[in-house]
């Protein structure tokens, strides 16, 4: 459940491609702590694990499916740092399980994240602006439970069937 989430437990997918932007994540994550020293991170991703991480963040190598789920469940918060994205998967996916979403304004991201609704968004590039979202959602419950609700029920409009019969419409297909 969405509001027995534990509000200090953020998620992010890290990549060491610098399009992903994970060292801002990473700052932003570093700042956070500093005000809340009961934060802790998951990391995930295809990368190899980042050198010198602290103790408080966990990062999981090519997790199998079962363990991404239980890491995006976990997450009260996920963090998509993206420069670009074509779709933002990382950041429906955390939707889908409950979590509130604090992310860069990339478009990809934007097909999903609708600013104070479905998402709290941040500049590209922004660390700072990035760590006060997620400051914001640990210390607002109401908020936090918000985004995430609507997240959650936003991404549900996203179906295999609708997609393809808007497809075929677009491509005027009978």
């Amino acid at each position: 459940k969405i509001a027995d989430k534990n509000k200090y437990r953020v998620t992010m997918l890290y990549h060491t491609m610098e399009l992903k932007g994970a060292k801002y994540g990473l700052e932003a994550l570093e700042f956070v702590k500093k005000g809340f020293p009961q934060l802790k991170a998951s990391l995930f991703g295809t990368s190899p694990e980042p050198a010198a991480l602290p103790e408080w963040i966990t990062y999981h190598h090519l997790p199998s499916k079962e363990k991404l789920n239980k890491i995006y469940n976990n997450g009260a918060i996920f963090i998509g740092t993206s420069n670009i994205e074509g779709w933002g998967l990382p950041i429906g996916e955390a939707m889908i399980c409950g979590a509130a979403v604090a992310c860069t304004n990339n478009k990809g991201y934007l097909e999903m994240a609708k600013d104070g609704e479905t998402a709290l968004v941040s500049p590209i590039k922004d660390e700072q602006a990035l760590a006060n979202n997620i400051i914001r959602l640990i210390k607002d419950d109401e908020l936090r439970h918000r985004i995430a609700r609507n997240g959650n029920e936003f991404i549900k409009q996203f179906k295999w069937d609708s997609s393809y019969k808007k497809l075929k419409e677009t491509l005027n297909i009978k």
